[in-house]
């Protein structure tokens, strides 16, 4: 019998399919890796705002965990929207409980639209790193959230610094620093897992049709791991899959504005 690669996804729900545990789940099936959900919070929002976040309670959250470890053991995990500092710990302790391994921590905190996801202030960040960062394989932040991270404006920093940074302040084991957000004609991102640094590079699309991007990326780097890829690998081959995701997103139109990217291409 054919073992199926899992990938397990613990991340808020995006009631327009574009982002967050929908976007996930088309991601795996583009790689051909079962995906397996953890809610952490169901949103209304589309591409243009974010109208409401209402997190999930600490038992419903417990119980899915618990649901997914007793029939199966995915084979990675990524973490995406986890809207309160008690939920950060509450997955970390679950995490640490079941002993996994290959964990994709993607810290997000605002929507690609600029809505809020997550509980505002320190709180927030100060679990991320006490409780979850430490434990993941890799963690994904664009320039934004690693500014968040270090108290400091990143797009103005040396990549290779910024990251060396973000590693000594959070306790991850690598980090990718997404570049896609700045203001070049070049989408650069970081990789630095403590000895080596690389870079990927493309040129950008131009689109509004970026919906979800970062949640993809970060549920396809988990998809590489699963099957056992080489972290660079994974990272490799989830960037290609993202630039041919977003070319081919230019020529459709799913909503009224922005809007996700083409998982089928």
């Amino acid at each position: 019998m054919k073992t199926q690669k899992i990938v397990l996804s613990i991340a808020g729900s995006d009631n327009t399919g574009g982002a967050g545990i929908q976007a996930d789940l088309k991601t795996c099936c583009a790689f051909g890796v079962y995906g397996a959900t953890v809610i952490t919070g169901v949103t209304a929002q589309n591409s243009r705002k974010v109208f409401g976040v209402e997190p999930v309670s600490l038992s419903m959250l417990d119980d899915q965990i618990d649901a997914v470890f007793e029939v199966m053991r995915p084979d990675a995990i990524k973490t995406g929207m986890l809207p309160s500092p008690q939920i950060i710990k509450r997955v970390a302790e679950k995490l640490k409980e079941y002993d996994v391994q290959n964990l994709v921590v993607d810290p997000v905190m605002v929507a690609t639209n600029g809505g809020s996801l997550v509980a505002p202030g320190n709180d927030t960040i100060e679990a991320f790193i006490e409780y979850l960062l430490p434990l993941a394989t890799i963690m994904t932040p664009n320039i934004s959230e690693a500014s968040v991270f270090l108290h400091s404006d990143t797009s103005e920093m040396d990549p290779h610094a910024a990251c060396e940074l973000l590693l000594e302040k959070t306790g991850a084991h690598a980090v990718l620093l997404k570049g896609g957000h700045s203001s070049t004609d070049i989408a650069a991102d970081y990789l630095f897992d403590g000895d080596t640094f690389t870079s990927f590079e493309s040129h950008k699309i131009e689109t509004p049709n970026t919906h979800g991007t970062g949640c993809t990326l970060s549920s396809a780097i988990a998809c590489g791991l699963a099957k056992g890829e080489s972290l660079t690998k994974a990272i490799s081959d989830a960037k290609v899959f993202i630039n041919k995701a977003i070319a081919s997103a230019a020529t459709l139109q799913v909503m009224n504005g922005p809007g996700p990217l083409d998982f089928f291409v």
